[in-house]
């Protein structure tokens, strides 16, 4: 290739690798500095020309500003100087876009939208794949409830207010008062997500569900942002603090199981503690140490025609006492 062809496709690279997506955006002048620092010499009004010429086939936007013009890619457009994807990488972005859609951040779902795009077209020239994403689906294990007030503006702030570390305003669950609290990590549960979070004026953490979370206004006052707090949500996670404790201590849960409760245990380990040894052809023993919360009762109950608790005693007692409360309100 002529030195002169390699030069400009050279500066043209250089020129796309520096303009972000929109909302945000960069000017001209901003360029022609760039390439003024690398050594690439070039006049502002070239590096105007090849971008108008460029716009239609890369998606590019552009606008007057007191700057200068200034330039983006398209958010929409498939052609953000995004690299080839292959098939099966094509095909996991739209199973990710598909199925975790309402868990992500709003800005950065909406950064991803060329990226996706560019799944589809991918999938689209593959005939023997583009039907892929209509045959996978994920089934949730009970019944799945889905928030059905979930505030897209209020979930932007939390997740804003998260990343950039600053104090949020709330008002939580149809009441009148203000809250003020700094989001510390988010948990997706039961296809809900969990704040976890610190009040304004208290040292203990606490969850609320987002989609309770009616408003949600990012101080702008000078003290907004805060040092950092030692919170690993990873140990928050571990330690059961979102499936409501029963007790600080975990406990040594011995069960004898059978029918379908046996082939789940058979297959699935609830921790790696868990041992079984079968009993007979329909019972299997089951031990395991795990922590004592709700949801660990919730679901013994549920499953008392295929369990037997054999220990610990206070566990079989919450449990029973529970079904025959049951069964007293519904006879």
């Amino acid at each position: 290739m002529p030195a002169a062809k390699t030069k400009t496709l050279e500066r043209i690279l250089s020129v796309l690798k520096l303009i972000p997506v929109h909302p945000k955006w960069v000017t001209s002048r901003q360029i022609h500095q760039h390439l003024e620092s690398a050594n690439i010499k070039v006049t502002r009004r070239t590096i105007e020309r090849d971008l108008l010429e460029l716009s239609g086939i890369f998606g590019l936007t552009f606008g007057d500003s007191p700057e200068g013009y200034k330039w983006s890619f398209a958010y929409d457009s498939p052609h953000q100087f995004i690299p080839a994807i292959s098939a099966d990488e094509a095909l996991s972005l739209t199973l990710v876009q598909k199925h975790l859609k309402q868990f992500m951040p709003p800005t950065s779902l909406l950064q991803l939208t060329a990226l996706f795009k560019k799944a589809e077209q991918t999938l689209n020239k593959h005939s023997s794949l583009s039907n892929w994403p209509a045959l996978v689906s994920s089934v949730p294990q009970a019944m799945n409830f889905k928030p059905i007030n979930t505030n897209p503006e209020v979930t932007k702030s939390v997740y804003e207010a998260l990343l950039e570390k600053r104090w949020l305003t709330i008002t939580y669950k149809q009441k009148d008062k203000v809250f003020t609290i700094l989001p510390l990590g988010v948990i997706v549960r039961d296809a809900k997500l969990v704040v976890v979070c610190q009040f304004k004026g208290f040292d203990d953490y606490r969850n609320l569900l987002l989609h309770r979370i009616n408003s949600a206004q990012i101080q702008a006052h000078a003290d907004t942002t805060v040092s950092p707090i030692a919170f690993d949500l990873d140990l928050y996670v571990k330690k059961q603090a979102v499936g409501l404790l029963l007790s600080d201590k975990n406990i040594a849960l011995f069960l004898k199981v059978r029918g379908h409760v046996r082939q789940l245990l058979e297959e699935n380990q609830l921790n790696s503690s868990q041992t079984i040894s079968v009993i007979d052809d329909e019972w299997l023993s089951v031990e395991i140490t795990l922590p004592h919360n709700l949801e660990l009762e919730n679901w013994l109950q549920s499953q008392l025609e295929h369990i037997q608790i054999v220990s610990p005693a206070y566990v079989k007692e919450n449990i029973v006492q529970k079904v025959r409360l049951g069964l007293e309100l519904n006879s």
